[in-house]
């Protein structure tokens, strides 16, 4: 579902479906659960899994704009 801005027609609101909030509930469950398994397994808290997932996300952005803008 979308609706364009009526103040600024470039931008447009988006929102989920109700079957999109369902495969969103499952996939945030599934995460929860991967989550979980990796502190068990791998011995990495949540926060520190919050704190790798924040910097691999950075990283990703740095690359994404070295090579979109050639710096």
């Amino acid at each position: 579902n979308h609706q364009r801005s009526r103040i600024d027609r470039r931008s447009v609101r988006v929102s989920l479906t109700p079957k999109g909030n369902e495969v969103a509930d499952v996939v945030a469950g599934l995460y929860e659960r991967h989550v979980g398994s990796i502190e068990a397994v791998g011995g990495i808290n949540t926060d520190e899994f919050k704190q790798m997932n924040r910097a691999l996300q950075r990283l990703d952005r740095f690359w994404n704009d070295t090579i979109a803008y050639r710096m």
